[in-house]
């Protein structure tokens, strides 16, 4: 199969003939004009990235740096990343998919540049019924999603970094996110790795011991940037405004004047507005500081995330740190952000 025909068919098969529409009817893309050459960006669909969206949109942070850009949400996990080795995207600049380094070491013309989040926003829901640490989830239902995908994964390193066996866990597939926290709310888990968004939900889950993975695995990047060869090559200008654009929204997001903003922006991205997980995420915001206005990587932070997936077995081994990373733009970005 040829570059060309596997971009076509990827293109029609998710109606973005050049990315004017977005995926699947989910969302019409955001288009700013300024100086830059257009970047094409992509993202999942889903209520975090789609606030981001609603307050870049209304704080006008592209129009601060130039930037000439458009938006189209993808669906599926792979989604984005299938988009931007196909040649249909340039950048995805908010991803938790896990097999972006496996991707590249397969050949994709890829590479990260880059963080979101860098902090796990998630932890370990349980009934209060007898699970009060990470040892007692030993013989229980653990709801994390797909095997393999990122929920499973951070478990299972979450768990070989404490030292305990994992395969004693029964680790089930309950769906997204959001639905493996509610398996455990109607009993049909035991635990589950969820999004510190239910934090405030009032339905009687417990936090337990060790399982903040913002603090169990201060190591490890939760959310990737990545882009294209060829953007990185011909529309570096470009990404670095995108870049600058974003490392601003994560330095006001994460302070005390972005409430009204955020609370606003959330509302618009939300059909039934959930106040207490509105509040969950900007608590976490203001109390951890999980982005950076400097959104570059060290070698030491993609080395880490290789080791892990090595021994995870979805990576074969490590690459130099130029094979799989380039941090140029997101260098030159940070200069700009004041």
């Amino acid at each position: 199969m040829t570059q060309s025909f596997s971009r076509r068919r990827f293109l029609r098969g998710a109606g973005l003939l050049g990315l004017s529409v977005a995926a699947g009817g989910l969302a019409t893309p955001f288009i700013a004009r300024g100086a830059a050459s257009q970047i094409r960006i992509v993202s999942n669909p889903g209520l975090e990235n789609a606030t981001l969206n609603a307050l870049m949109d209304e704080l006008g942070y592209f129009r601060r740096f130039g930037v000439n850009a458009m938006i189209a949400q993808i669906p599926g996990a792979t989604g984005p990343f299938d988009a931007i080795a196909a040649g249909a995207a340039d950048v995805c600049m908010v991803s938790g998919y896990n097999m972006v380094l496996s991707r590249i070491a397969q050949g994709a013309r890829v590479k990260i540049v880059g963080a979101g989040m860098k902090k796990c926003a998630l932890t370990v829901f349980a009934r209060p019924d007898g699970i009060k640490t990470l040892a007692d989830l030993k013989g229980k239902t653990v709801a994390v999603g797909p095997k393999s995908g990122l929920l499973h994964t951070l478990m299972l390193q979450l768990m070989k970094e404490k030292g305990l066996d994992a395969s004693q866990i029964n680790f089930v597939d309950k769906g997204s996110n959001d639905q493996c926290y509610e398996a455990v709310v109607k009993n049909e888990a035991d635990a589950c790795c969820a999004s510190i968004s239910h934090l405030n939900d009032g339905d009687g889950l417990v936090v337990i011991d060790e399982g903040n993975m913002w603090q169990a695995l201060p190591g490890c990047i939760f959310q990737t940037a990545y882009a294209s060869d060829a953007a990185l090559r011909d529309k570096r200008e470009g990404l670095v405004a995108i870049m600058a654009a974003y490392g601003a929204l994560y330095d006001y997001l994460m302070s005390p004047a972005s409430h009204d903003a955020f609370f606003e922006a959330r509302k618009r991205a939300q059909k039934h507005f959930d106040k207490a997980s509105a509040q969950a995420i900007w608590d976490f915001n203001q109390a951890q500081r999980p982005y950076s206005k400097d959104l570059s990587l060290t070698s030491g932070e993609i080395g880490y995330l290789q080791d892990m997936f090595i021994a995870l077995g979805s990576l074969k081994q490590k690459q130099p740190f130029a094979e799989v990373a380039d941090m140029s733009a997101a260098k030159a970005a940070a200069k700009l952000v004041i």
